[in-house]
């Protein structure tokens, strides 16, 4: 590893899934989320169950009556551990202080450049123990590490999200769509690992 100018982390190889985690992930990162039902229809009669029902009107009903949560989400690489290295990122969604969500994931590098298996532990709503699941996906990094696509089953759906680094490399946009739902994640890095 080496630091460049600006005090990032640089890291020897340019396998894209080693730039996107360790070269621009590392840090962490502060935003919005954003969550919208796009077809109440489909919603409906989608095999979801009722609280999964439940919880994205919820959603979609505070964002709308209070604006866009908070996002903080923060990164760190582990070049060393396992095959092709590892990193964790803990996410938290919350509004006026309270979490709505939060998730911690493990991001194990697959030794063919691009893929990545996500180990995830979510907890919905601010109570610790109540919501709460563990789940694996996966994901490939495009786009010579600018790029993403996640496969994540969230709220019982598949969902497809996009994940585009700026040029600067210091912000991300994210669309997540499913066949009822959209999400946006547009985050920026605020501060670098010591």
């Amino acid at each position: 590893m080496t630091i460049d100018p600006e005090g990032m982390p640089r890291y020897r190889t340019s396998a894209p899934n080693h730039v996107y985690y360790f070269d621009i992930g590392t840090g962490t990162w502060h935003g919005k989320a954003t969550f919208r039902v796009t077809s109440w229809r489909r919603l409906m009669r989608s095999r979801i169950g009722l609280p999964n029902k439940l919880l994205a009107t919820a959603m979609h009903t505070i964002e709308l009556l209070t604006g866009a949560p908070r996002q903080e989400s923060t990164i760190v690489a582990k070049p060393d551990e396992g095959e092709f290295g590892q990193a964790d990122n803990v996410v938290k969604i919350s509004k006026f202080g309270v979490t709505l969500y939060l998730l911690e994931e493990q991001y194990v590098l697959d030794s063919n450049g691009t893929g990545v298996t996500v180990h995830g532990k979510e907890r919905l709503g601010p109570v610790p123990g109540l919501l709460t699941r563990t789940f694996i996906y996966t994901a490939e990094i495009r786009d010579e590490g600018m790029a993403a696509t996640y496969h994540m089953p969230l709220l019982a759906t598949p969902w497809t999200g996009n994940y585009q680094v700026a040029a600067d490399r210091q912000s991300i946009f994210a669309e997540l769509l499913c066949d009822w739902g959209r999400v946006t994640e547009e985050t920026r890095r605020i501060g670098v690992p010591a």
